[in-house]
């Protein structure tokens, strides 16, 4: 008998009592309905052992806690976590950006320190820890790399630039003013909602932006719960015009650790308007550029006009707290009048009966109260102390800069770790796509052969992260690995037919997989990455304005900047003599044919003369790794760009990729038997013409003219007889003249292709690997041709 279905449960008044709990926190929440329903399915009245409702907000320990993070915050976590909610409130501590911001001089035994005595504050100002657990970054991010960074590959793969660039207010950041660093930020965060399982985000309103992102990645990843969003209001700062407080000025806010006399002063000299400041509304910034108030406009979702700081401060501090009360003298009440609702403190504030210096001298009585126990077990507490006096001394003592000192440099290691050889030749693989063509492997063997030393050993990265970023065949990790296992037994194959095993150039080379090696040391990787984000604007990631075609689109797939960026640190890490690129190639690693035909806004494909990825690595070390003391570490590395490689194509350049048919070129998983004459058959080859004759192209390359290898043309005695050619250039001669006709061409190079292809085919079927992605690939391909028809 099939299971009965449970019966919803019903709503009671203890949840109700939750939701409008919960509702007061945020100053927006969406949406009210999903909290509820996330109440009915995981909050109150469930069994103990079931899923809780995991809240989650974020802190970077970087030495001072203002009073919103502190009180605020301390209110807000025990209303979401009150006896009985059946919820968890997740601190993600992220020390790894704290050492990636080099606060407390990159010292991560320090920054923990910070985070515990941060932790410290927020028990001593009253929050209530049974039902709070703090997770940190670092550990969580090194230990769960495989996961963690997959994750964040697949948020950034569905957005474009245009999505991303309108969160990086949470950096407080302009959107024509960014690094290319600051991308990742936002989708980082994204990714930390999904890693720490939440289902409600409880961040302030200037996280709005990146939190809605969490929501629309659920649209694209078909998640079916999308995470609650609950934004609190953001403090006013307590000079004119202020929007939010900062760190940066102390003098903008109160802070955990403030004296009783620091307070007063604070609070004495801070704006305290009693009706709007119109001029002040067109434009008053209190001082602060346009860069320190980006996205100012939604900052605060309520109207306020008036904007007073005092006001804020006694609304969402002071009287935030259930059953909490605010008291000051007033003009009809001298000795002291208790409040219990804000409006009223308001109302008489604005009608004159509270003077400015009445309701600064009650916020100050109230703050100092507020912040006592905090004083108390800092003096009082024996690990408090310590934790403070440790917090003091980093500040106190600076290092002073040493211009001789070697420069801090994260990186990955593949040298130090044995993975590759020093002073290697890289390569890059190109970016997988479900049908790949015999170009793209000929390509890569040109790449390989570059090395400006012969005998220097070369490396080929297969760079399946970068390629999931891309969104390269779904970001399917298993197709990814299908297409590289198809490649690799397509370069054996070539290599043995145009190198011969005692020449075999396949041997001297190792093969990496990017992801394999990121895992090796994940931190260190990944601060590269973003370390090469902060240097470079978003602009030049993207192309613009460095003399390299028109660049990237905001529309375009935001993965392309984390994949330019990806490939500086592949670069670092590798530490190589060269690396070889395609002269007229801008894309990641990428064939001519493989990427890059690519249709441009007008349905045309355009081509860069250099690619950006290398004028990227070069200026990246010129300007980054130019220290002295990092010359033997790392030398700049020969940037070798490849123009003469041979040309593949069955066809003259299409003028879209629309107009590309199956014959315009081989591909690795032709079907020798049936593809090979089809194709050599229909292959442009006009008479005389040796500007484009891709016969002549074929037969010079895999016949071998010019490695000492000669070519037999057989033909009929009336047509001239058998005749033998021992260069290229000979064979352009005769078919220029017409003495060789494209007939008889054909016929010798659909031999020559038939052998090709068919050790392509044969060394594929041997290594099971490269069977069974040979077969998914066509079964992609197949599965994207249906879709195209739809």
């Amino acid at each position: 008998m099939a299971p009965q279905p449970q019966a919803p449960r019903p709503w009671t008044p203890e949840m109700e009592d939750d939701l409008k709990r919960i509702l007061s926190v945020g100053e927006e929440c969406i949406s009210e309905k999903e909290l509820r329903a996330l109440i009915l399915a995981k909050g109150r009245g469930v069994d103990d052992d079931a899923p809780r409702i995991r809240l989650y907000d974020g802190f970077e320990p970087s030495g001072r806690m203002h009073i919103a993070q502190g009180l605020l915050k301390s209110v807000n976590v025990n209303k979401c976590t009150y006896p009985g909610t059946h919820s968890t409130f997740c601190f993600w501590v992220a020390d790894w950006f704290a050492l990636m911001n080099d606060k407390m001089g990159g010292d991560l035994t320090k920054i923990g320190i910070v985070g515990e005595y941060l932790i410290e504050v927020w028990k001593a100002a009253g929050m209530d820890l049974e039902n709070v657990e703090f997770r940190w970054a670092s550990k969580e991010i090194t230990e769960n790399a495989h996961v963690y960074w997959p994750l964040m590959l697949d948020v950034a793969r569905r957005f474009n630039i245009t999505r991303i660039k309108k969160c990086c207010q949470i950096m407080g950041r302009m959107e024509g003013n960014l690094t290319s660093a600051q991308v990742l930020y936002p989708l980082m965060q994204c990714t930390d909602v999904f890693f720490l399982k939440a289902d409600i985000c409880q961040l302030g309103v200037d996280q709005r932006k990146v939190n809605m992102l969490a929501r629309e990645y659920c649209d694209a990843a078909k998640k079916k719960f999308k995470p609650v969003i609950l934004s609190h209001h953001m403090l006013y700062g307590l000079k004119k015009g202020q929007e939010k407080m900062s760190k940066s000025d102390p003098d903008s806010a109160v802070f955990m650790e403030d004296t009783a006399e620091d307070v007063e002063r604070k609070i004495g000299m801070a704006y305290c308007p009693t009706m709007a400041d119109v001029e002040g509304e067109e434009g008053g910034t209190g001082g602060a550029s346009n860069e320190e108030d980006a996205g100012k406009e939604s900052i605060h979702l309520t109207q306020d006009i008036l904007k007073n700081p005092i006001l804020d401060y006694i609304q969402n501090i002071v009287l935030s707290p259930p059953g909490s009360l605010f008291s000051c003298a007033t003009a009809s009440s001298p000795d002291g009048q208790t409040f219990s609702d804000y409006a009223e403190v308001r109302e008489k504030f604005l009608k004159g009966d509270i003077t400015p210096d009445q309701l600064k001298k009650g916020l100050i009585d109230s703050l100092n109260q507020l912040l006592q126990p905090v004083r108390d077990h800092f003096a009082n507490d024996d690990n408090a102390k310590r934790l403070l006096d440790q917090v003091r001394e980093f500040k106190r003592v600076t290092t002073p800069v040493d211009e001789d000192e070697k420069p801090k440099v994260f990186c990955l290691d593949l040298v130090s770790d044995g993975t590759v050889p020093p002073n290697s030749h890289l390569v890059m693989a190109p970016l997988p796509i479900s049908n790949p063509t015999l170009q793209s492997a000929v390509d890569l063997l040109t790449k390989l052969a570059a090395a400006s030393a012969g005998g220097s050993p070369k490396v080929l990265m297969l760079l399946d992260w970068t390629a999931a970023v891309n969104n390269a065949l779904d970001a399917d990790p298993k197709m990814i690995s299908a297409y590289y296992s198809v490649m690799l037994s397509s370069l054996r194959a070539l290599d043995k037919h145009l190198f011969g095993e005692a020449n075999s150039l396949m041997k001297n080379v190792t093969v990496v997989l990017q992801s394999d090696a990121i895992l090796k040391d994940p931190s260190s990787y990944w601060i590269s990455v973003i370390n090469a984000g902060r240097h470079f604007s978003l602009d030049t990631v993207m192309g613009s304005g460095i003399g390299l075609g028109e660049g990237m689109k905001d529309s375009d797939g935001v993965g392309a900047i984390i994949g330019r960026l990806m490939m500086i640190a592949d670069v670092v890490a590798v530490k190589p003599k060269s690396v070889a690129f395609d002269s007229n190639i801008d894309g990641i690693g990428a064939s001519l044919t493989d990427l890059k035909l690519q249709e441009g806004s007008n349905g045309s494909a355009s081509f860069s003369v250099l690619s950006v990825e290398s004028h990227l690595i070069q200026e990246y070390y010129k300007e980054k790794l130019i220290h002295p003391t990092l010359a033997s570490q790392f030398s700049v590395p020969e940037v070798i760009h490849i123009n003469d490689g041979p040309n593949l194509q069955l066809q003259p350049p299409r003028e879209s990729i629309a107009l590309k048919t199956e014959f315009d070129e081989y591909y690795l998983l032709d079907d020798p038997k049936v593809n090979v004459k089809s194709k050599t058959k229909k292959a442009f080859c006009e008479p005389g013409n040796v500007d484009f004759c891709p016969p002549v192209q074929l037969l010079a390359y895999f016949g071998g003219l010019g490695s000492g290898k000669d070519v037999t043309i057989q033909r009929s005695p009336e047509n001239g007889g058998d005749v033998t050619y021992t260069s290229k250039s000979d064979l352009q001669k005769d078919f220029e003249s017409g003495s060789l006709h494209p007939g008889d061409l054909k016929g010798v190079v659909s031999s020559v292709m038939l052998e090709v292809l068919t050790s392509i085919y044969e060394e594929i079927g041997k290594d099971d690997d490269a069977a069974k992605g040979a077969k998914a690939l066509k079964a992609f391909e197949k599965k994207m041709a249906k879709q195209k028809k739809k």
